[in-house]
């Protein structure tokens, strides 16, 4: 999976806080999840991210549609609302990537 400007993906960033002690909770349970989901159509593909500090992990998806994100939402709702007990808050948000500096050769 790559940052791109091109092909009009729909990017998912969510952002999930929780306590140190169950960090690693929610993300052994997100990926779990994720992998269950890995042929979902318009799913190109995900990212999780945990603080250093232990107290958020977030996930970057990307998506073909905006329309391909709201059915799987729809299908899995409740499979994701299984997980939020191990998020204090849950910030889901949809974004277009509209700059981006890459170095080249790196």
């Amino acid at each position: 999976m790559r940052v791109s400007r091109e092909g009009n993906l729909v990017t998912l960033i969510n952002v999930f806080e929780t306590k140190p002690e169950q960090q690693q909770e929610l993300i052994d349970q997100w990926i779990r999840f994720v992998e269950e989901v890995t042929g979902e159509p318009g799913m190109i593909g995900a990212a999780l991210h945990r603080s250093t500090d232990g107290t958020r992990v977030v996930n970057y998806a990307q998506w073909r549609s905006e329309e391909d994100f709201e059915s799987f939402v729809k299908k899995y709702r409740e499979q994701m609302d299984a997980r939020r007990p191990l998020a204090e808050r849950v910030d889901p948000h949809l974004y277009e990537v509209v700059y981006l500096f890459e170095r080249i050769g790196s």
